[in-house]
């Protein structure tokens, strides 16, 4: 990810409807398939800036590893310090270890050399029973130049997210698209990219405070749809997954 990225991330992930819609959708997953009891101990792997985290205190014991120094210091300023440097791919806690990992956005980057390497590691460091939340870009043909910024190495289809968690030892709990509602909106901004030749750009922007409001509101009916199913198309795949209580 380009360096500025880091800090409009942390100027806009507290307001913004993509971070906060997001946010809100792994604590409903949270609520739904994390077992309720105190002292759970959490992961966020390849935390960033750090908003998430903050969020998943109420759930227990937050922790978190992102490879990138400049993400840490702004997690840092966000008054944690539960975090340290580490790669999703060798992840420096020992085995069986956490109740959940959460990664966000995480398995897509080019810093990610082998994708495979970093579920093993997820399933490593999950307790027996733990469970796994994971969300990436959908679509390689939707890449564009927001995933210039953000150093994109590929988007996944959901075919290729549901084989590489099976092969790495993961029961599927629920598999889908999210962001429906915003796809065609994606696909237009594509298409004028390509058209306009425009320079590359982060999609995070400051954008009006009603209409951010009425996409949190979109995000969020989207969430309360997955809760009970699934969503055929979109712009990302979720997955919660669990690793087997018996090898």
């Amino acid at each position: 990810m380009e360096i500025a990225e880091y800090r409009n991330i942390f100027e806009n992930e507290e307001t913004h409807f993509y971070y906060v819609g997001t946010h809100s959708a792994v604590i409903e997953f949270l609520n739904k398939y994390l077992p309720k009891k105190t002292g759970n101990k959490i992961l966020d792997a390849g935390c960033g800036t750090g908003s998430l985290m903050k969020k998943l205190k109420r759930f227990g014991e937050i922790c978190g590893i992102d490879i990138s120094n400049e993400a840490l210091k702004f997690a840092k300023n966000n008054g944690l310090r539960q975090v340290r440097k580490g790669s999703v791919t060798n992840i420096p806690f020992k085995e069986n270890e956490f109740d959940a990992v959460v990664s966000i956005d995480v398995l897509y980057h080019k810093q990610v050399k082998n994708d495979l390497q970093a579920l093993e590691e997820f399933r490593r460091v999950l307790k027996p029973g733990g469970i796994l939340i994971i969300k990436n870009p959908a679509h390689n043909w939707l890449r564009g130049n927001h995933d210039i910024v953000i150093h994109t190495k590929k988007r996944y289809s959901k075919s290729e997210f549901r084989e590489k968690l099976k092969r790495t030892g993961f029961q599927i709990l629920k598999l889908s698209y999210i962001n429906i509602f915003f796809f065609p909106l994606a696909i237009a901004k594509r298409l004028a990219e390509s058209l306009f030749k425009a320079k590359p750009s982060s999609d995070v922007k400051n954008i009006h405070p009603q209409i951010n409001k009425i996409l949190i509101n979109i995000y969020n009916f989207e969430t309360k749809l997955l809760i009970k199913g699934t969503i055929p198309i979109g712009l990302s795949l979720f997955a919660i997954a669990k690793k087997p209580t018996k090898s």
